[in-house]
């Protein structure tokens, strides 16, 4: 783990996301629709977090260069275990941010700053949604809460103001790459393994 500041992580994020837009871009599109056709039914519903898992999977994939095309990575959610884990972690996580903005909003910030983390923490470690959440706090704190609420606050205030401007609305999704790479940058900086940083640094001259 290295103690960088804040524009670190969003200049890392940037350069990650430049070398692979379009599939990064692409692959949003992809998950909004794909979660779209399985919101039109009940059971549907219950296959969107596996999506979002092999989303993430696939972000990480390409912040390491690993030659994984979308789809692959996207069946990643529905194999071993994942689809239960990941429903797991959709309710938990969604009802526990939820009910902390519901008690004035501070607990719902902190909750959503530290498990920050988890979807990557789950997708990425042989993990349950509850050690995925721990650990993500765990990094968190480890990194600095109030240099990841930065990060997290500074990104999340971007995006909203892109979405209520009628005019540039439509910039908010293409903006969407580099928001999730700088995320995949604090993850891959507090990641343990002894080749994480050195991945990302490689990935970033490439």
């Amino acid at each position: 783990m290295q103690d960088i500041p804040i524009e670190h992580y969003f200049s890392r994020g940037i350069e990650m996301a430049k070398s692979n837009y379009w599939s990064l871009f692409i692959s949003i599109i992809l998950l909004i629709l794909f979660c779209f056709l399985a919101a039109i039914s009940i059971i549907g519903i219950l296959f969107i977090p596996a999506l979002m898992a092999g989303y993430y999977k696939y972000l990480l994939s390409v912040a390491r260069g690993e030659e994984k095309g979308i789809m692959e990575s996207w069946s990643f959610g529905f194999k071993n275990g994942m689809w239960w884990k990941s429903l797991l972690m959709g309710i938990m996580y969604g009802l526990g941010i939820l009910f902390g903005f519901l008690l004035f909003i501070i607990p719902g910030i902190f909750l959503a700053t530290v498990w920050l983390l988890g979807w990557f923490v789950l997708v990425d470690r042989d993990v349950l949604p509850t050690q995925a959440l721990g650990k993500s706090y765990e990094l968190v704190m480890k990194l600095g809460f109030w240099k990841v609420f930065g990060v997290y606050a500074l990104l999340t205030l971007g995006i909203q103001i892109l979405s209520i401007i009628p005019i540039v609305n439509i910039l908010a999704l293409f903006a969407l790459p580099f928001v999730m790479m700088v995320y995949v940058a604090i993850y891959e900086n507090t990641f343990i393994k002894p080749n994480a940083v050195n991945s990302l640094e490689s990935g970033i001259r490439n």
